[in-house]
């Protein structure tokens, strides 16, 4: 489960997902995905270098901490 954060985006779509990550919002806020994990996107989230944590509604957690 996602850490107890007092903030949490939820993205419906990839799109959106990819919009928050494009504009840092994961350096800020977990998210919460409302579609299953999919290996395309967590590749193109993989070679980000910042903390992130993403849940999907599948319970697959995507996760980076430095």
């Amino acid at each position: 489960m996602i850490d107890n954060h007092p903030k949490l985006l939820i993205a419906d779509t990839t799109d959106i997902l990819e919009a928050f990550v494009e504009n840092g919002l994961h350096r800020h806020y977990s998210i919460y995905c409302q579609f299953p994990h999919c290996d395309t996107v967590t590749d193109k989230l993989a070679v980000t270098k910042d903390t992130i944590e993403i849940e999907f509604n599948d319970g697959y957690i995507f996760s980076i901490k430095n």
